[in-house]
């Protein structure tokens, strides 16, 4: 009666078992098994598995020889513990299976088995391992550089884009666990002592931002780093960094600083030249308009001449200036036609002659006859105007202009030459740069902005040429530019 009672207290005690529990013989049949293992056996199989019963009754292949091979292990007195999986649906998918031989008198005469559910277990890990995917791919594609280092320093994660960019830069290569301030050794104390001063900042909880800017040769790098401490249970551990490359917007934002700078410097020059003249208008009207002075008619010529070129003066500025505003705009529209270019250059120059022939300059023009090209009229006219003018202005009494054009092989070469006073070879290098824009008189201190000469550069990149001038102070200077053949 006792041994029954027990016998029943030790059933009793395995069905209550959260885990699936069973034994076999050395038959393979059954010779103890649980209500859970029971119910789980009949809802993969089909039956339930009973003392008595082969182990591997209904059960199909491929799992009837891979459960064969680990019940004879056992007989072999090897102890097996493994992790498997199954898609059956009301069985759980991830059981730890353990199978212990039975041994009497050094013979072994079955095996107990057991197999806990550790599908929760399991999901959870995969889940971690996903979310581990998840964030290794979203750290690594991005163009910023993520790490983080622990209160000793010491790297605790770093992408791709961080130990790629550390390398160009420190000359080191970065990898869990190294020393980062150790891995600035190839650069100055002082720089070392500055990123530690930065981490130790966000050691004691703040959070900013630094930007730095890296010398290579000329060629900078500038970057924008945010330090964040990382606090866990109301303790910091350590440091995340964040650093982006900024060099784009730098560059923009210092362009453009730039660009307002020579816009201001190129406004006060106009504003200068405009000045003059306007006031000349001014005072002449006042003086015209005075009824305290009595003026011969010799005299209100001489006023009113004073009061054309005056007026001209004014009307060419303000013509030049909304001409460089619609080409800053991208306004300017084109509209190309095959041009005689001999025809062209004298209706060109027409306008200027008596400014020439004012100060006795020969004008000699060398383009042969019925030489074409393809071009925007006002563009190409234009071009030559201002650089025969800007020729006039710098040619002393009695000097020489030549234009001319001659054909090669893609493209057509037109050169406006004078023997005027020239210039020097760095003043000539900035000739066309808005930036060095300059207002220099003339042999008879003839007035001007230096304007011309920046729409001419315009106006050939309009009709998609080039040009440039070659000059020497006391020798004069020559103004070439190119028109691309069709």
């Amino acid at each position: 009666m006792a041994e029954q009672h027990e016998l029943k207290h030790l059933i009793n005690q395995i069905n209550l078992s959260n885990d699936r529990l069973w034994s076999y013989d050395r038959d393979l049949k059954c010779t103890v098994v649980n209500e859970r293992m029971s119910l789980d056996y009949k809802i993969a199989f089909g039956e339930a598995l009973k003392p008595g019963m082969h182990l591997l009754k209904n059960v199909p292949e491929p799992l009837y020889s891979q459960w064969l091979h680990r019940y004879q292990l056992a007989f072999e007195g090897e102890v097996q513990v493994f992790v498997d999986t199954f898609q059956i649906e009301g069985v759980p998918t991830h059981v730890q299976v353990t199978i212990v031989p039975i041994i009497e008198e050094g013979e072994v005469i079955g095996a107990a088995c057991t197999s806990h559910d550790i599908t929760e277990q399991r999901n959870a890990e995969l889940q971690v391992l996903q979310n581990q995917a998840y964030l290794t791919a979203q750290i690594e594609n991005t163009s910023s550089s993520i790490w983080s280092v622990d209160r000793n320093y010491k790297l605790l994660i770093a992408n791709s884009v961080m130990t790629n960019s550390f390398e160009h830069l420190f000359g080191a290569r970065l990898y869990p666990g190294v020393d980062i301030l150790e891995s600035f050794s190839v650069r100055p104390k002082e720089e070392r002592d500055n990123w530690k001063k930065r981490y130790d900042r966000a050691l004691k909880g703040e959070r900013f931002t630094v930007k730095d800017d890296f010398d290579f040769g000329g060629e900078f790098l500038y970057t924008e780093t945010s330090f964040n401490p990382i606090e866990i249970e109301g303790e910091i551990v350590g440091v995340a960094c964040f650093g982006r490359n900024i060099t784009d917007s730098v560059l923009a934002e210092m362009a453009l600083k730039k660009e307002i700078e020579i816009k201001n410097k190129f406004f006060s020059i106009v504003a200068h030249d405009l000045k003059g003249p306007a006031g000349n208008i001014i005072e002449l009207v006042k003086i015209l308009n005075s009824k305290a002075l009595k003026l011969s008619d010799d005299q209100r010529q001489e006023i009113l001449g004073h009061l054309a070129t005056a007026s001209e003066d004014v009307y060419e500025l303000l013509d030049k200036l909304l001409a460089w505003a619609l080409s800053q705009q991208n306004m300017l529209a084109i509209d190309k036609e095959t041009l005689d270019v001999r025809d062209v250059v004298e209706e060109s120059i027409k306008a200027y002659r008596p400014s020439a022939d004012s100060k006795i300059i020969t004008t000699k023009i060398k383009i042969k006859e019925g030489l074409k090209v393809f071009v925007d009229k006002r563009a190409f006219s234009s071009t030559i105007a201002n650089l025969y003018n800007n020729a006039i202005k710098f040619t002393r009494e009695m000097g020489e202009i030549t234009i001319s054009a001659i054909e090669e092989s893609d493209h057509f070469l037109l050169t406006v030459k004078d023997n005027g006073v020239g210039m020097e070879e760095e003043t000539a290098s900035r000739i066309f740069d808005e930036a060095s824009m300059m207002s220099n008189p003339g042999t008879k201190q003839e007035k001007g902005t230096g304007l011309g000469l920046i729409l001419c550069q315009e106006f050939v990149k309009l009709n998609g040429g080039e040009i440039w001038v070659k000059s020497e102070q006391g020798k004069g200077s020559e103004f070439n530019f190119t028109i691309p053949k069709i």
